[in-house]
């Protein structure tokens, strides 16, 4: 017998009244050791509050004034008594989001109209949180996985490194309920990406050094571009963004470019990591904005592919022929990779312990257009999915990377654009997203243009003059300070701040949190007075 979506909607309830994460885990422990094992996907992926698996081309593809018209069709169900399930829920869900081409539009609010006739408001109010990712009941992916280490036996860090190898929860759960399965022998999959490494910031190369702490270290050219994870397997090449999304056919150039730079050697399959940057005649590096209009796109690709070429530059690679290097030292992968590829395809880097040497390295990446320098600890391993100290990146100035929670439209020239933005932190104590600022600086005419198309496709309660939207889309931001703050619940707020760039490469999980905020706010204050 299938659980049916109202208990789901109970036990939601539950853990949004329940505080501690002892009591929530177990919560989802004891719920999931009552399912079926077909109902534990849909299960998992609902209580994550994700309608579909981010890396889904196009995601969900339903947004406020769609949700709105299927909520006043009305339609009448076709039995009295006709509770979907769990499983069912998910699966309408996924069948929404494949509903592509001519009148899609139509079809996926009519489609979601139906499910809606089967359900009462409360759970309604659910669906619509899910299909907003606006569920809110302080589940984060930890207390998942532990969940899921408890209902199976499996240890928890067997668990997480499954995870992070796997990349998505859906693709978790299947690992986990094979028969006889041995997770410490779990490989990545071809074409299914890995989550990457993160680096964690510092203010300047003597910090940096400072953190590694390490006699040498590897002093590498951060691009200004967008992360590309490349998996190979035969003849057949992919490539996918940070946020895990298939980028391969907006690409095209690149296929050659690898296949022309690997050394002749039978490789029957990879998984390398590089950054790929926008160029121009001569060769320089081309602001983000310009490869944002090649990255991710399809249409009239050739085009723009002569219009906007790119250059790729490969730092690392976690996989190759069988062999899964992540827990290899930086400096081995590192010779693996150059054993696989040019140098024509390698990032410009040095080894060194100087301070000078890295300094001036530094100041020439700078010069040459870059963003800055990532210094890396040479005994280091890849740690799927985590910011930790093996890498520490460098830049110009200080950029912080925010969420939009909300827009106002604008006034004079830009009041058919919804162009000032509310900017927001992760509160991880409250799990909540929390106003840092606002701004209307920094972003052309055409990305207003943009922005506004992609902020009223993802409303959450329009105030008239105000939108607030789902906490989806990630700029960059610069700014002059960070201030004490009334006005705002965080209690800080950003001085002068202006968009740098859209940051379409990230999630909003990777964004600044409110305490990191609030160390950067304290770190101010090596060099200033304070009352």
């Amino acid at each position: 017998m299938t659980t049916s979506f109202k208990d789901f909607v109970k036990l939601c309830k539950r853990l949004e009244a329940t505080s501690s994460i002892n009591g929530k885990t177990l919560l989802i422990t004891s719920f999931l050791s009552k399912l079926e094992n077909r109902e534990w996907k849909p299960f998992v992926m609902l209580i994550s509050g994700k309608a579909v698996p981010e890396s889904l081309e196009g995601g969900l593809g339903i947004g406020y004034s769609m949700v709105k018209k299927a909520l006043d069709l009305n339609i009448k169900p076709l039995f009295s008594f006709s509770h979907p399930s769990i499983k069912e829920v998910y699966e309408t869900l996924f069948k929404i989001a494949g509903i592509k081409g001519g009148g899609s539009k139509t079809k996926k609010i009519e489609a979601l109209a139906s499910l809606f006739s089967r359900l009462s408001n409360e759970e309604k109010n659910w669906i619509v949180k899910i299909i907003f990712s606006e569920l809110r009941i302080g589940v984060e992916e930890g207390i998942i996985l532990n969940a899921l280490a408890k209902a199976t036996g499996f240890p928890s860090d067997s668990i997480r490194r499954v995870y992070m190898l796997r990349g998505e929860l859906d693709n978790l759960v299947d690992v986990i309920l094979s028969r006889n399965v041995d997770l410490k022998k779990i490989h990545p999959q071809i074409f299914k990406p890995l989550k990457p490494m993160l680096a964690t910031p510092a203010s300047c190369i003597q910090e940096a050094f400072n953190m590694i702490g390490e006699d040498e270290v590897a002093v590498e050219v951060k691009y200004d571009g967008a992360r590309l994870q490349i998996h190979m397997k035969n003849d057949e090449i992919k490539f996918f963004s940070r946020r895990l999304s298939d980028v391969t056919k907006s690409l095209p150039d690149l296929e050659k470019v690898i296949r022309d730079n690997l050394f002749h050697k039978i490789i029957h399959e990879t998984i390398m990591e590089g950054e790929v940057i926008a160029i121009d005649e001569e060769g320089k590096p081309l602001p983000f904005q310009d490869l944002m209009k090649r990255f991710g796109r399809i249409k009239n690709i050739e085009e723009t592919v002569n219009k906007i070429p790119v250059r790729l530059y490969l730092f690392d690679i976690l996989y190759l022929n069988n062999r899964l290097l992540i827990d290899f030292p930086y400096k081995e992968r590192y010779d693996i990779l150059q054993d696989t590829v040019t140098n024509k395809l390698l990032a410009d880097r040095i080894i060194t312990g100087k301070i000078d040497v890295a300094k001036a390295f530094y100041r020439k990446a700078l010069r040459e257009g870059h963003e800055g320098v990532m210094i890396k600890n040479l005994n280091g391993p890849y740690i799927l999915g985590s910011r930790g100290k093996y890498w520490i990146k460098v830049k110009s100035s200080e950029h912080i990377d925010l969420v939009v929670v909300a827009a106002e439209w604008g006034h004079g020239r830009r009041r058919k654009w919804l162009s000032d933005y509310y900017l927001a932190v992760y509160d991880t104590d409250n799990k909540s997203y929390e106003v840092v600022g606002k701004t209307f600086k920094g972003l052309t005419d055409e990305e207003f243009q943009y922005m506004t198309d992609k902020l009223l496709n993802i409303v959450v309660k329009d105030e008239g003059y105000r939108v607030w939207v789902r906490p989806e889309i990630v700029v960059e931001v610069a700014f002059n300070e960070i201030q004490r703050s009334s006005k705002y619940e965080s209690g800080l707020a950003l001085r002068l701040a202006r968009v740098v760039r859209i940051r379409e490469d990230k999630s909003p999980t990777e964004i600044e949190t409110l305490k990191e905020l609030r160390k950067l706010y304290e770190k101010q204050f090596k060099f200033k007075g304070k009352l």
